[in-house]
């Protein structure tokens, strides 16, 4: 089985893609020179569902991922490995740039909020913990968090539980999510109110996506129609509880982009190419580091670009986030990465020589003997 699939980085494509519009022309029309004139087109209105897209895809690779992993420990390491350099990265050129970049719309990031983004903990908890009111330090990190419990969770499962659990128990936790949820407002019972606090820290309501691909990497890997339609039909009920019915519309149509990525060679095609792929091989760290700095570039350009439709005004920001978030994918996590691992390494040899030392001296005194 290849360990990179081509058009999954176009599906990361399409939903860093998505996410930018959204920043770009519809979160912000208080700030932006443009206002509201574009903030209700249905791609730009909708494009936070490219988060739901990226929930999709996480839940099929990690399930391929935990295939190919034999520890928990090792699994929660090589997950850390993976996002841990492009976040450090991404933390400091956004706290070292907000200087520059003045037109954020979260205002400057504190010291702190660096802390609690490295850490891949929700600025609630750090609050909780240290009394102190945190502010994050970029709002998409949001699904960071997110996918981080989702990591632990079926880390747990699959290697506690069994593999056969993880699809179903990930579903049964969507499930539990949504009927607490409703509960909740209906009966005042102290056994439902901490269920639902629980699927709520866990963040549980995300999870059928979670669930769909990992039934999609089911279908994937034998071929076996049913978990397909499962994978659906999970993929649909997810969709049906996002919001109001433009948002089930939007969800809808991301839900069937991804099942027809697997079985129609026409979509493949197309998430193939060198674009959508591009923009998928830099969709970590571009994401990471896009909403406050491009929205604050489209401000502060706006003056030398009156010449300019402002319909295109985002694209010189999105242009120089795109060269800095390739420099990151390319060449600098690899090296952050690389550095991590040698320090591992290091602490490893050191451990070991730390116990083999008394162990030599015993042989010494028997010798001695």
């Amino acid at each position: 089985m290849n360990t990179r699939i081509d058009y999954f980085d176009g599906l990361r494509g399409v939903a860093i893609l998505l996410v930018l519009g959204f920043h770009a022309y519809s979160k912000w029309p208080e700030m932006v020179p443009y206002g509201d004139t574009y903030q209700y087109f249905p791609i730009f209105n909708f494009g936070w569902v490219g988060v739901q897209l990226f929930f999709l895809v996480s839940g099929f690779v990690i399930f391929m991922t935990l295939d190919k992993t034999k520890t928990f420990h090792l699994f929660m390491y090589k997950r850390w490995l993976r996002l841990f350099p492009g976040m450090l990265l991404a933390c400091l050129l956004i706290y070292t740039t907000s200087f520059i970049l003045d037109s954020r719309p979260a205002g400057s990031p504190s010291v702190l909020s660096v802390i609690q983004g490295l850490t891949f903990i929700e600025p609630y908890w750090w609050g909780k913990i240290t009394g102190l009111n945190i502010v994050g330090l970029e709002g998409a990190f949001w699904s960071l968090y997110v996918e981080f419990k989702f990591y632990v969770v079926a880390g747990f499962i699959y290697f506690i539980l069994g593999r056969k659990l993880l699809p179903p128990c990930l579903l049964l936790m969507f499930a539990g999510s949504v009927v607490f949820s409703y509960a909740v407002q209906v009966v005042d019972v102290k056994a439902i109110n901490i269920a639902h606090k629980i699927c709520e820290t866990f963040s549980f309501k995300y999870f059928g996506w979670f669930a769909s691909g990992s039934f999609y990497y089911l279908f994937y890997q034998n071929k076996r129609v049913k978990y397909f339609f499962v994978a659906l039909l999970i993929s649909i009920l997810s969709s049906m509880f996002i919001g109001s019915i433009y948002a089930v519309f939007a969800a809808l149509m991301i839900s069937l982009l991804f099942s027809a990525s697997l079985r129609v060679g026409f979509v493949q095609r197309i998430l193939s190419n060198r674009c959508l792929v591009f923009f998928g091989f830099i969709s970590y760290p571009l994401y990471l580091m896009h909403e406050n700095a491009m929205v604050s570039m489209i401000v502060q350009f706006s003056a030398y670009q009156s010449w300019l439709n402002m319909l295109f005004h985002p694209l010189l920001p999105i242009t120089i986030l795109s060269v800095v978030a390739y420099l990151i994918a390319s060449r600098y996590e690899r090296l952050v990465r690389d550095i991590i691992k040698m320090a591992v390494e290091n602490i490893k040899i050191a451990a070991t020589y730390k116990h083999e030392i008394p162990l030599v001296e015993k042989i010494k005194i028997k010798k001695n003997d």
